[in-house]
């Protein structure tokens, strides 16, 4: 519990830092994150983490849902063969995974925020 609380203070301040250099509100939490944070999973919002930490958190959860839409939008109707769409599914992922975790980095770099072990 007193875990959750540090987490809790601690990403309150990157908030409070991220506010102070005018970034916009919803930059310091994408859906991603609010989902994790839901689920109890303990990462720093994107702006601060390392590349990797976004990477891997943005492409599991991005992916799972994107791919479960797709297939159930899309492709069930059209007799699309569940491996061709695993592919698509996993490589668009990684693709968008790379991407945001880029872009996380650099609107970090910009902003001259700290590393979360910093805060």
């Amino acid at each position: 519990m007193k875990k959750d609380l540090d987490f809790e203070r601690k990403k309150n301040r990157a908030f409070a830092l991220m506010k102070q250099k005018r970034m916009w509100e919803c930059l310091y939490a994408p859906p991603c994150h609010l989902f994790l944070w839901k689920m109890g999973i303990n990462v720093a919002p994107p702006p601060l983490s390392p590349f990797w930490t976004n990477f891997l958190c943005i492409t599991s959860v991005n992916t799972t849902f994107w791919g479960i839409v797709m297939w159930f939008v899309f492709w069930k109707g059209e007799q699309e063969h569940l491996f061709s769409a695993l592919v698509t599914i996993i490589t668009v992922g990684i693709a968008a995974g790379l991407f945001m975790s880029a872009l996380e980095a650099w609107r970090g770099k910009v902003n001259h925020l700290p590393a979360w072990s910093e805060i």
